[in-house]
């Protein structure tokens, strides 16, 4: 995975994050962002298992775990289970 992609996972999820916080996300564009997680968690799992640095393994599976609890809590929010 290139730092590019990274950077831009990173953003998303940041940008996600606040808006979560300040309760931003209801409806179609909670959806919206529950389907670019739903595509970001298997990229990083794939991501995370071939990385051989050690350090960007770390940051890898501590992106994906900001991505599961983004996505756990829109789900609550929306009452949608996939």
């Amino acid at each position: 995975m290139e730092k590019a992609e990274i950077k831009r996972i990173s953003e998303f999820l940041k940008d996600l994050e606040e808006g979560l916080y300040e309760g931003d996300y209801s409806g179609v564009f909670a959806r919206q962002k529950l389907d670019g997680l739903y595509s970001v968690i298997p990229k990083l799992m794939d991501e995370t298992f071939k990385a051989k640095d050690r350090q960007l393994k770390v940051l890898l599976a501590s992106l994906e775990y900001k991505a599961r609890k983004c996505k756990e809590c829109i789900e609550q929010r929306t009452a949608v289970r996939n």
